[in-house]
């Protein structure tokens, strides 16, 4: 009886059962990376939402202080330059 079908059967449902349990498994490790990336963006989003609102609040309530910031690191690359020269 070495061609038993109904063995034949029960050794293919048995790879397809191991099959579809690997592909749960990737899934699952799918999952957790989505999830993972997920709340890193969303940490991404807040810091730079957070960081946008803080400028525009400190810009709007003093506008030469962004005319300030830019000259100020115009004039510390300018100083760095001369100095290399």
């Amino acid at each position: 009886m070495e061609n038993d079908p109904f063995k034949e059967i029960q050794r293919q449902i048995e790879g397809l059962k191991r099959q579809l349990q690997e592909k749960d498994d990737h899934i699952l490790e799918l999952d957790a990376q989505i999830t993972e990336l997920t709340a890193y963006i969303n940490m991404l989003q807040e810091r730079f939402t957070g960081l946008s609102l803080e400028m525009n609040d400190m810009f709007a309530s003093n506008p030469s202080k962004k005319r300030g910031t830019y000259a100020r690191d115009s004039i510390v690359y300018q100083a760095e330059s001369n100095e290399v020269k």
